[in-house]
C-alpha cells in the first residue's frame, strides 16, 4: 500500500523535479530539437522534452512510459505545447519484458 502511494504520488513529482535542473534542461534545449520525422520517446516521463521539439520537423511523436501518472503530466505538457503526442503505456515491469530477436 505505502509502496503503490509512493509510486502514484510522489515519485511522479520527484522525478519530475530532479530532471528539470538547469544543466539536465541546458542538455535537452541542445538536442531535442535536433529530432526529425516520426519520435519514439522511451521513458518520456512528465514531458520534459516536449517543448524543446521543432514542430515543424516532427511527423509523429510517440512517448512510451510506465507509469500512468507521468503520462498524464506529459500529456498536459503536449495539449500546452500543441504537440499531438501518442502515449504507449508499458503494463509490465521492465524485467517481465522480452527482446524478440
Amino acid at each position: 500500500m505505502i509502496k503503490a502511494a509512493y509510486e502514484k504520488f510522489l515519485l511522479p513529482k520527484l522525478l519530475d523535479t530532479c530532471c528539470s535542473t538547469k544543466p539536465i534542461q541546458y542538455q535537452r534545449k541542445k538536442i531535442v530539437p535536433q529530432a526529425k520525422g516520426t519520435v519514439l520517446e522511451i521513458g518520456v516521463g512528465s514531458g520534459l522534452n516536449i517543448p524543446f521539439y521543432e514542430k515543424k520537423d516532427i511527423h509523429k511523436v510517440y512517448g512510451l512510459d510506465p507509469s500512468e501518472e507521468l503520462c498524464e503530466m506529459a500529456r498536459k505538457t503536449a495539449e500546452n505545447n500543441q504537440l499531438k503526442i501518442d502515449f504507449l503505456l508499458i503494463l509490465c515491469a521492465p524485467s517481465q519484458i522480452q527482446m524478440m530477436l
